[in-house]
């Protein structure tokens, strides 16, 4: 330990004393405030005129004052107690108090009849002594009576003495400890602290009882005190005055208190630790500025900080762990959130907690032992655990047919066809995964059908749009959402698009549905302490985990998926519209394939005078997988792109699902830019607003850029939220791993 600032190098202490010296912990972290007093005080000890013992701490709760004093004691060598003043504190307290006692009662009754001294009723008495013998209510009576006769004994009288206990404060002046006296300021009668002036002088005195009592000359005072809270009184001007060194201790600097937070709760995430860190300050400096009585200090940021170390949501935790130590009054609690949403920490909090999603959604590593207990075979487990590149070469144990089949490149334009037979063997070896043509290009519906259920969802959906779109900047445009017109043409496109995607699709949809499958499969686990099921076999390890019991079942999806396809003209060039084809029934087919909630959206812009903005949906949530790939079919370039709107109507009814992650994503080629005036910066405020208010929510955009505007798109989506498609040809199969990753 380092003693470099000990003023007791000399002195003998005892055991008891060498252990009231306090001992740094390793998370403690040395502030400037502690260093700046410590040589203060070893730089003028031995001068008798100049030295420092009296030390005054006055800030906030929870801004170290009491960690200071105690870091203080170590620093010092000094032995450390403290006294916590309260309201009703008197003269008594400060220093201690004559009691009267019998010659007998230091050997048989003390403690008992010091608590005797302080009951009001006999009911009390009874059960104190019932108490402190461990006797019925009737046997404590009697010994009672028996207390009674003894000491009222008049054939042997007793003589009555007086015993002097003396204070804490007292015993830490006179033996030289390094005393801390807490909030003195709650102190109703101001006479007490007057009752201290004396003491604090370097060579003070106390008039006691028993004589008089010099201070020693070891003795330090810290005097902490939190400032302008409820109850608290001004420090006494000449109690303050006979203080040698004040410090103003306050939240630390953001970098001190990321490396507190560090060494205390042994969380070393530094993004997460900065905008938390963050958050608490402003949440201080607005209840100071609203009267708002309650604390947001370093107390609330460890145990928040904690609590997101163990897996909780920071933006759920934050009420109980913050906010609601600051107030639970309603008015209140709406002045912090409104002043949090307005600084953005909150939407950056999210963007903090989405990124962390984005960097492990690529799966953990398991022990051999926990891949046993869930029934995980090597190569299901490599296949969650690989790069996305390395996906395709996963299943060894497919067929010479198969594998030709997955050579084949999208850009070919290869008709593949699947006689019956193939399909059947196929879909024996994976029924999970494989997909016919029938499920997925056609339906069971004829196309009249199909046209008259979009007619009554279309008039649904324009409802919808209308009411998202109600508070927005483009309320008052022309905003008309559309369902695709299926004909034979698209059927058959459709089908072509589908079999040059069909391979990947597969085999991709079999790795990840043979995980789930023996996920779900597995609804008993082992090792408990109790459940429903005892397993003999287990008693041999003598860990009392000798039972089964059945899994929860887990009722929200892992992943839903709303993906927007940019249909301006510029999707015209390089073929970018056939590959937002191509990778847009990939997706759509995948979906299916592994059951996740699932949303496809186009849009253009300025398609005619009256329609500003064209939605077309080819899926929503609630919509089946019919005619989907007939429906892609229609996609085309149209005019420009005004993406705010929807981004917005997109995330709104992503936001409506229960998942546990939602991902939007924007397949685009191109800055936004619609008439008259939507471009530049006002467009960019619009497309952010729209990312922040629902990042907020817990979406995660994910921008996928396939044409020359990539550093403009990286701008409006930031740099964590966008993904560079540099090989068009590699859309479709980029997509797929990627949204793998995320289930």
């Amino acid at each position: 330990m380092n003693t470099s600032y000990s003023v007791t190098k000399n002195r003998w202490f005892s055991k008891i004393e060498q252990q009231m010296i306090w001992q740094k912990p390793k998370s403690h972290q040395t502030s400037a405030e502690e260093i700046r007093i410590a040589q203060e005080i070893k730089t003028n000890w031995d001068d008798p005129e100049m030295k420092i013992n009296n030390i005054l701490l006055e800030g906030d709760a929870g801004s170290g004052k009491t960690q200071l004093a105690r870091a203080l004691s170590a620093d010092l060598q000094l032995p450390y107690t403290k006294v916590t003043c309260f309201a009703d504190m008197d003269k008594t307290d400060v220093f201690g108090a004559l009691l009267p006692v019998v010659s007998s009662d230091d050997e048989l009754d003390h403690e008992l009849l010091e608590a005797v001294y302080q009951t009001e009723t006999l009911s009390e008495v009874l059960r104190l002594v019932a108490q402190h013998y461990s006797i019925s209510q009737d046997q404590a009576k009697v010994r009672l009576a028996q207390l009674i006769e003894r000491l009222t004994d008049d054939e042997n009288i007793r003589p009555v003495q007086y015993k002097f206990y003396p204070s804490e404060i007292v015993r830490a002046m006179e033996k030289g400890y390094l005393l801390e006296i807490q909030e003195p300021t709650v102190i109703r009668d101001a006479s007490v602290l007057v009752a201290l002036n004396s003491a604090l002088e370097s060579n003070g005195l106390l008039n006691l009882p028993t004589g008089m009592i010099s201070r020693h000359d070891d003795c330090v005072v810290v005097i902490t005190t939190n400032r302008n809270y409820q109850g608290n009184r001004p420090l006494n001007e000449s109690l303050r005055d006979r203080v040698q060194h004040a410090e103003k201790m306050d939240l630390p600097a953001i970098g001190v208190m990321i490396e507190r937070a560090k060494s205390k709760t042994g969380f070393t995430d530094e993004d997460y630790l900065k905008v938390m860190a963050e958050i608490i300050r402003l949440l201080d400096e607005t209840a100071k500025a609203n009267a708002v009585k309650g604390v947001a200090g370093m107390r609330s940021y460890f145990y928040w900080i904690n609590s997101l170390k163990q897996g909780q949501d920071p933006l759920e935790s934050l009420y109980p762990k913050v906010l609601y130590k600051l107030t639970t009054d309603e008015l209140e609690l709406t002045i912090l959130t409104d002043t949090l949403e307005s600084s953005g920490l909150i939407a950056q909090l999210q963007q903090i907690k989405n990124q962390q999603k984005l960097n492990h959604v690529s799966g953990r590593k398991i022990s051999q032992a926990e891949a046993e207990k869930r029934n995980i075979t090597a190569e299901s487990e490599e296949a969650n655990l690989v790069a996305p590149t390395e996906l395709e070469n996963i299943d060894t144990n497919e067929s010479s047919e198969k594998e030709t089949v997955a050579e084949k490149k999208p850009e070919q334009n290869d008709k593949i066809n699947f006689s019956e037979d193939q399909r059947t063997q196929k879909a024996a070896e994976s029924q999970e995964a494989f997909i016919s043509e029938e499920e997925k290009i056609g339906s069971a519906m004829s196309l009249a059908d199909q046209a008259e259920l979009d007619k009554n969802k279309r008039k649904e959906l324009n409802k919808t749009t209308r009411e998202i779109l109600k508070e927005t900047i483009h309320a008052k445009e022309g905003t008309i959402t559309h369902r695709p017109k299926i004909t034979t043409e698209s059927i058959q496109e459709g089908k072509e698009l589908t079999q040059a995607v069909l391979p990947e699709v597969d085999s991709l949809s079999r790795v990840i549905n043979d995980i789930l499958n023996k996920e779900e499969s597995n609804e008993f686990s082992s090792g408990k302490y109790y459940g429903s099921r005892f397993n003999a076999s287990h008693v041999a390890y003598g860990d009392l985990r000798n039972f089964v019991k059945k899994n929860p079942p887990n009722e929200n999806p892992s992943l839903a998926l709303a993906v927007r396809v940019d249909e301006s003209g510029s999707m015209l060039r390089d073929g970018r519209i056939e590959q937002a084809k191509l990778a847009a029934i990939a997706v759509s087919l995948f979906a299916e394939a592994v059951k996740i909630p699932y949303m496809l959206y186009g849009d253009s812009a300025d398609v005619s005078q009256r329609e500003k903005t064209s939605l077309y949906s080819y899926k929503e949530f609630d919509d089946s997988y019919d005619f989907i790939a007939a429906k892609v079919a229609t996609m085309k370039p149209r005019q420009n792109n005004r993406d705010g709107v929807v981004l917005k109507v997109m995330a709104e009814k992503l936001s409506r699902q229960t998942a546990d992650t939602k991902v939007l994503l924007s397949i685009s080629d191109g800055q936004p830019k619609a008439l008259p005036d939507y471009t530049g910066e006002k467009a960019k405020k619009d497309i952010q607003q729209v990312l922040a208010d629902y990042e907020r929510k817990g979406i995660l955009f994910l921008a996928c850029a396939i044409g020359e505007d990539k550093e403009q798109i990286k701008e409006l989506y930031g740099e964590s939220n966008f993904v560079d498609i540099s090989d068009l040809n590699q859309l479709s199969q980029q997509l797929l791993h990627l949204i793998a990753r995320f289930i």
